[in-house]
């Protein structure tokens, strides 16, 4: 055999499961949260219908507060006052069963799934429809080859057999469970048996193989689930989804509907685009449970084709010379193959062409395919929310703070395992891999589909308010996909031996680490993001320019534009305390390959064994000397050093700055440095990436990330000079041996972002090289030779990193400078904070008066009554202690009040503040007044209590006014 091409091999079975069960754990999960998710609408429209006016959570506090409700990962205004918590306690509703049906509902799936999978072999098997075997073999004869065959398919004993004497196809079918199966042969197989044995063969072969592959259970479980999920799930969402309508219809023509405004606001405020999305989702989700369910059944099909071929079943019998199809490459022929494509997608058993297909070549089983990745990324942001949801409806702030984890796991589980598969799948069959980028694609497109499936960005949208963020989900499934599958393959060779399961162990769970920080980010700061809540650039440029003369601003007004916009939506990459355990992960865990082989080789030096396996070493070993991936990262760190030196040599030129303008020369020379580095690592990434023939991305992030770290050396030495040198003397003027303290504290809040970003930095370089050289000419390089590891220059080389990256990942974790938190709607810009359509207005007003308001009012009229009667009765002489009690009254009105939400409002606020500090103060007067029997004091304080009424009345009058613009009833 020649050295550079070896025979196929198969890697360790337990490595390559069957995609099967993959699949089927999607279907599983995806089932149960479009049951959770599903069954939230019916039941809640259910207890608010029976009379009960309490929405039953913070729904309508949010609207009081001024917040949207229907734009879930929005802001919540005044979300930490007494008087939130206060409306949150009044509306609450411990009767409600909602929740608890919600979170019981899927498992009542479950249930009904556990009967039916029962009913239906019972079913199948009754005795009005079937026979025994014996009824229709007297002599046995069948019975004998039946049983010769289930020794062929290795079966311990042979299943119990029924006869369909009415059917007339020559097919069977085999059900029940794996421990009891039951095959049913149709009557036309029985009479086919000896003018066609062949066929007769292959098909019990592979009804066999269904029960040796274990899939039987599998197959009705799925079949169960379908059935009760249209049952209990989908046919009462629609009802009442129905019923639904009609009440929003009354509403929205001004009828008082059965709901209360809140409520509807909870469900959209848009009505064509409510029903719309509350249709969609239900028809997406059971569209993507029966893709996914067709996707399970199809695929064991051609599983059991395979292990009937190998039992020596002829291909012939399911296929057919008349089913081949025609390959050409002409556009007709194309867009005929994806119609059939798109058909087969909704089919449960293959065509025949695809079975020809597989059987000659079932590499494609072990493919990750686009369809189970698109609905492993729908689940995940869907299974992230509804968990979400039931963290904070059932007070579980480790499941509402850590849901992403779960999706983080489920996506790593099932579709990193399914890359891993097919990486080392085409590894040991010499087949050209793929790059995992597709897959990834579809991935991603799977999870920004979720994202808009879901109700993340309201009810009353079909799109977030800045659609393009929606792009990231993408690029993020990307990457994964092409992370994944160069690891895959750079393991698969490298790793000694083929017992993979401990590497496709390590990378399921890398995976989810790295999985864990993207859903943290998206889940604190991108839905916010697509949502058109963005950061607030005011504050920081206000830090940024305290103190400033207006000529030292007018100077770097683009520096501190640039700064202002883009710094604060940086600190939120290493807000998830992970964020740099996973940047590390990137590219330590391809470095590591050179551990293991050096590892390995002096295993085999040792043991006497290199001799051996010298034939497979060229092949087997795809890594480049250690040297040439350094190098890059070597010369982009010196690079980003010279940079920094430049950029302070030119600063030295500029007039000294003024005292109170040294924080902008400070965050200016640190811009200087996120410049430099991040220029150092593009270098180094686009070098290593051009240098390399295979495993590109994996090299560029070793070389982008190591530029950054020789760069940040190189900075903090520097700097050191700084006041040492005279052409570097920027931010001090005397020599000390280490960098100022906050040019320090600067470099610790730059490095963590600058290490997240250098990764789409290298991603992006990757990318363009690998996009230039297809578009030029093919070149095949030859296979990089097997060079000998250097044991002192590799263990000293992967040491110093290995302590630069923990010394700068443990700092972070242990004292981390940029605070490991959530966004706050403090940060949050006016604009989107006040944003909103006048029927979001009205209903914010609405709801204000319903918690709260409204009642504050009785209660101040109440005691205007007392007054009023109090002046009518004797305005002379007035009864001391019923004056006292009623500017008690008013003074309780007065400090509830001022304790109450603000009016959402503006101008009703004006009014309102009005009314407080008048009644405060008239109330205030009044007591004084009384107790001193100052009479034309109390006439006073009569006059501020009336202009404080005036006040209040012009607040209820915009009130109206506003719930009028939106469209609201009038007050019942």
């Amino acid at each position: 055999m020649s050295a550079g091409r070896r025979a196929p091999q198969r890697p360790d079975e337990r490595v390559l499961v069957s995609g099967t069960t993959l699949r089927f754990a999607v279907l599983v999960v995806l089932i149960l949260v479009s049951s959770a998710w599903m069954s939230l609408l019916p039941l809640a429209a259910g207890h608010t219908s029976s009379g009960s006016t309490s929405i039953g959570d913070s729904s309508g506090c949010d609207l009081a507060a001024g917040g949207d409700p229907g734009r879930i990962g929005g802001p919540v205004p005044q979300e930490d006052t007494s008087a939130y918590r206060t409306c949150i306690d009044k509306v609450s509703s411990p009767s409600d069963p909602s929740p608890w049906l919600s979170a019981v509902w899927p498992l009542l799936v479950v249930a009904a799934a556990a009967v039916l999978m029962w009913a239906i072999p019972a079913w199948k098997a009754r005795r009005s429809r079937v026979v025994p075997l014996e009824a229709v073999d007297p002599d046995g004869e069948i019975h004998a080859v039946l049983r010769q065959l289930s020794t062929v398919a290795g079966l311990d004993h042979l299943p119990r057999v029924i006869v369909d004497p009415a059917a007339v196809s020559g097919g069977a079918v085999v059900f029940g469970s794996n421990r009891r199966p039951t095959i049913r042969l149709h009557g036309g197989l029985i009479v086919r048996r000896h003018t066609d044995p062949e066929r007769f063969r292959a098909v019990v072969l592979h009804e066999y193989a269904h029960i040796r592959n274990g899939d039987i259970t599998l197959t009705y479980l799925t079949v169960a689930l379908w059935r009760a999920f249209l049952g209990l799930v989908l046919l009462p969402y629609l009802a009442v989804l129905l019923t639904l309508a009609v009440w929003m219809a009354l509403f929205f023509i001004g009828v008082r509907a059965p709901l209360d405004p809140e409520v509807m606001r909870g469900l959209g405020g848009d009505f064509p685009i409510v029903l719309v999305k509350l249709l969609a989702t239900p028809a997406i989700l059971a569209v993507l449970v029966h893709l996914s369910r067709a996707d399970v059944l199809r695929t064991r099909e051609t599983y059991a084709d395979l292990a009937a071929v190998r039992w020596g079943a002829d291909p012939r019998i399911w296929t057919g010379a008349a089913h081949l199809a025609d390959t050409s490459d002409s556009g007709p022929r194309r867009t005929h193959r994806a119609l059939l494509t798109f058909r087969e997608a909704w089919r449960t058993h293959p065509r025949g062409e695809l079975r020809q297909e597989s059987l000659s070549d079932p590499a494609p089983l072990y493919a990750a395919r686009a369809l189970p990745m698109f609905l492993t990324g729908v689940l995940a942001p869907l299974l992230d929310f509804q968990l979400s949801l039931y963290g904070a409806v059932f007070h579980l702030g480790w499941l509402d703070n850590g849901a992403w984890a779960l999706s983080a796991v489920l996506v790593a589980g099932v579709a990193g395992t399914a890359l891993w598969r097919a990486a080392i799948n085409a590894v040991f069959t010499g087949r050209r891999p793929s790059s995992g980028a597709r897959a990834g694609l579809w991935l991603g497109a799977g999870m920004a589909a979720g994202e808009l499936a879901g109700y993340r960005v309201g009810l009353d949208s079909l799109l977030p308010a800045f659609p393009p963020a929606l792009l990231l989900p993408v690029c993020a499934g990307a990457f994964f996909g092409w992370w994944t599958t160069q690891c895959a393959r750079l393991w698969s060779r490298t790793w000694p031996g083929t017992a993979l399961r401990p590497v496709l162990i390590l990378g399921v769970l890398v995976g989810s680490v790295l999985l864990s920080s993207w859903f943290a980010w998206w889940q604190g700061y991108g839905v916010t993001f697509a949502n058109g809540l963005s950061p607030s650039t005011q504050e920081m440029r206000q830090s940024l320019t305290n103190g400033a003369a207006p000529a030292e601003v007018a100077q770097q007004d683009g520096i501190i534009t640039a700064i202002s916009t883009l710094w604060p939506p940086m600190t939120s990459f290493t807000t998830w305390p992970l964020t740099l355990v996973s940047v590390a992960l990137l590219w330590l865990t391809p470095l590591a390959a050179w551990a293991v082989r050096f590892a390995d080789g002096a295993r085999q030096r040792s043991t006497g064994a290199a001799a051996k396996t010298a034939d497979r070493l060229p092949e087997q070993n795809p890594l480049p000397p250690l040297g040439q991936i350094l190098l890059p990262g070597l010369l982009g760190g010196i690079l980003a050093t010279c940079v920094v030196a430049g950029s302070m040599a030119y600063m030295h030129t500029w007039p000294p700055p003024s005292l109170t303008a040294r924080i902008l020369l400070i965050w200016t020379f640190l811009a200087w440095v996120f410049i430099a580095l991040l220029t150092g690592a593009a270098v180094a990434g686009t070098t290593a990436a051009v240098r390399g023939n295979s495993h590109r991305l994996l090299w560029a992030l070793i070389a982008a990330q190591i530029a950054v770290l020789v760069g940040l050396a190189g900075t903090i030495l520097v700097t050191s000079l700084d006041g040492c040198v005279p052409q570097l003397s920027t931010l001090r003027l005397n020599c000390q041996p280490h960098p100022t303290p906050s040019t320090w504290l600067g470099l610790r809040l730059m490095v963590g972002p600058v290490l997240v970003l250098a990764v789409p930095v290298a991603a992006i370089a990757t990318a363009a090289v690998t996009g230039i050289r297809r578009i030029g000419p093919t070149r095949q390089s030859p296979p990089p030779p097997y060079t000998q590891p250097q044991p002192l220059r590799t263990r000293l080389v992967l040491a110093v990193l290995g302590v630069m990256v923990t010394v700068i990942t443990l700092a972070d974790l242990i004292a981390p400078v940029i605070p490991h938190s959530t966004p706050s709607d403090a940060r949050l810009t006016a604009e989107a904070r006040n944003a909103g359509s006048p029927r979001l207005r009205a209903l914010q007003v609405y709801a204000w008066e319903k918690y709260g308001g409204l009642e504050l009012a009785r209660r101040y009229v109440t005691a205007q009554t007392r007054m009023k009667d109090l002046l009518l009765k004797d305005p002379r002489h007035i009864d001391e202690s019923e004056g006292i009690s009623v500017c008690r009254q008013l003074q309780a009105v007065t400090r509830d009040a001022a304790d109450y939400f603000p009016v959402p409002d503006a101008r009703a606020q004006v009014h309102w503040n009005a009314f407080v500090t008048g009644n405060a103060q008239g109330s205030r007067n009044c007591m004084r007044a009384l107790k001193a029997s100052d009479g034309p004091k109390f006439l006073g304080s009569v006059e501020e209590l009336t202009k404080a009424m005036h006040a209040y009345a012009l607040m209820r009058e915009r009130n109206d006014k506003v719930m009028r613009a939106g469209g609201l009833p009038e007050r019942s």
